[in-house]
């Protein structure tokens, strides 16, 4: 059964994130899944069908939940395995690039956790509109490992380098309103769906001057520089993984205990 869904509506295009069972946490299909979205949505946003030309997309993860990032069972089971250990090189990246790769506006819709990747998928759209009790974790530091999809370079762009040390160390979550002040998001709704807001501002992006908004995301998005990061990012995550602290994150989140870290 899909975990990602797509639809269309006059230049629109929705995709959403659902895999209620797991949080919308993402495991591989849910990874391939949304790169093959993301991949799509931008070459249909070249096609010469006036009709079926995509001029904006909203990406949600529902009602309920945007995404708590990688699916710890999954990755618990790689380990253990030694297998899907090159997935930030082959699944994350590649998700990533191709979300960076549709070149008209990218409305993030944002209800409750957006935690770990699913954070640093937020933060590759280029606008986050969040309901009042949505919230935003690195969760990174607290598992031992560092962040991914591009975060260490656009946390930083948000709100500086000293606040985006002092966010990932702290590692707590950070409301729909202080995010808004942080400028981490663009709206904050109030009660708990911005699905109907988000929709709205995807689709006066998707009725305006989208050759403009096309050529203006373009000189100032630096995808390459995103993408560049998050490969230096996949080394890092490649030799955390292999720490003690890892494992014991790992088992603690397994035992539902808090980990005991010894710094190796």
């Amino acid at each position: 059964m899909s975990c990602v869904h797509s639809s269309f509506d006059n230049g629109l295009l929705t995709i959403t994130l659902d895999r209620p069972e797991g949080h919308n946490s993402l495991n591989q299909a849910a990874r391939l899944e949304l790169a093959q979205a993301f991949s799509d949505a931008a070459a249909a946003c070249d096609t010469d069908d006036d009709a079926a030309r995509v001029r904006a997309v909203l990406f949600t993860g529902g009602a309920k939940v945007f995404c708590v990032g990688q699916d710890l069972k999954e990755h618990l089971g790689d380990l253990k395995s030694g297998s899907g250990m090159s997935k930030v090189d082959d699944e994350y990246n590649p998700m990533v690039a191709a979300l960076l790769s549709i070149p008209v506006p990218v409305v993030a819709a944002v209800n409750g956790a957006a935690a770990g990747a699913g954070w640093s998928l937020a933060l590759n759209c280029d606008f986050r509109v969040a309901a009042e009790s949505a919230s935003f974790k690195a969760a990174f530091p607290s598992i031992g490992l560092a962040n991914d999809c591009g975060m260490s370079r656009l946390l930083p762009d948000h709100v500086g380098r000293a606040k985006a040390l002092e966010l990932l160390f702290a590692d707590k979550p950070i409301g729909a309103r202080q995010a808004l002040e942080l400028g981490l998001v663009t709206e904050v709704v109030d009660g708990d769906d911005a699905t109907a807001a988000a929709t709205e501002c995807a689709r006066r992006l998707a009725d305006g001057p989208t050759c403009s908004y096309r050529e203006i995301k373009a000189l100032v998005r630096d995808a390459e520089a995103i993408n560049a990061i998050a490969r230096l990012e996949s080394g890092a995550q490649t030799r955390l993984a292999a720490t003690a602290d890892h494992q014991e994150a790992l088992q603690a989140f397994m035992e539902k205990r808090a980990p005991t870290f010894i710094g190796r």
